[in-house]
């Protein structure tokens, strides 16, 4: 294991002390490799993404930031404050951009990839006034809605 995974690990397990060894191990295997997932199975428009940077630079209306997506996601000023490096980046692309105006923390998308996918993506991707930020208090809440 390269010494960059160890520190990644020690400081995700700082950040998220609610999560097991094997949901950080997770975080930094995604981080380190790439990795995103879809928000449905049967679309193509919306992705998860970990974001690698806090998104600060303005750019098209939004804020850039670096993520495992498969290209530069634009965040919403909305949810530009709440991203940060391991936080996922709900990514809808729109004209081949991708824009993300939903970030959420790890252990509650631990909980959202695991729920009905059809009820996530009514509620985050079609919806025009999505949540800035989800953690694992709002969850609920939001999805319930």
């Amino acid at each position: 294991m390269c010494l960059r995974a160890e520190v990644l690990k020690r400081h995700f397990m700082r950040v998220y002390p609610e999560c097991s060894r094997r949901g950080i191990d997770d975080l930094v295997s995604a981080i380190l490799s790439g990795k995103y997932w879809k928000v449905h199975s049967g679309r193509d428009n919306a992705y998860y993404a970990v974001a690698l940077t806090r998104a600060r630079i303005p750019y098209m209306s939004g804020f850039k930031a670096k993520s495992t997506a498969p290209g530069t996601v634009i965040v919403s000023p909305r949810a530009a404050r709440f991203c940060r490096r391991g936080r996922v980046l709900l990514a809808k692309k729109k004209d081949g951009i991708f824009i993300s105006d939903t970030v959420i923390d790890w252990p509650a998308f631990l909980r959202i990839i695991r729920m009905d996918e059809n009820l996530v993506y009514e509620r985050l991707v079609e919806n025009s006034n999505p949540p800035a930020f989800i953690n694992r208090r709002t969850l609920i809440a939001v999805l319930r809605a």
